[in-house]
């Protein structure tokens, strides 16, 4: 028996979304192994953001040159007002990874936090403001010299 067009249309489509979400982990998870070798700085909580979860690892570098923003109460988890007419992949991941009594993330800008997923920023390793996607070269260079700012968020 042939289903409808439409039904294997749904299933297609669940299927696509069930794939974008898995290549998102994977893809954070390479990311975290990659960038991130001594796991995300839980030096400061981020709402309630669970960074022991797998897909939290690529969070919080404690070089601050990525995902250094602390996004709390999320509105928009699915990323429905995302400038590029897609859903955010991560929408299950967020869901999975904090609680929806305030939905948080971590995001490379202060920007994706408050206009795409229409949350609040609770902190930004490389200070408040920081609008860049990288991080404050400062701080990355007292990283790698080991001259301080390198371990939590001294805001510089």
């Amino acid at each position: 028996m042939v289903r409808p067009a439409s039904r294997r249309r749904a299933t297609s489509m669940a299927m696509s979304v069930a794939m974008a979400v898995a290549v998102a982990a994977v893809a954070a998870a390479r990311l975290a192994v990659a960038a991130n070798d001594r796991g995300p700085d839980t030096s400061r909580p981020c709402g309630t953001l669970d960074l022991s979860h797998p897909a939290t690892q690529h969070c919080f570098p404690f070089d601050g040159s990525h995902h250094f923003v602390c996004c709390v109460d999320i509105q928009a988890v699915d990323n429905e007002a995302s400038p590029h007419g897609n859903m955010n992949p991560l929408g299950d991941v967020i869901k999975a990874a904090s609680s929806n009594s305030s939905y948080s993330w971590c995001t490379c800008s202060e920007e994706i936090c408050e206009e795409q997923l229409r949350g609040r920023v609770a902190w930004n390793q490389n200070g408040v403001g920081w609008r860049g996607f990288r991080a404050d070269p400062r701080r990355v260079r007292a990283y790698y010299t080991g001259t301080g700012g390198g371990e939590g968020h001294s805001g510089l």
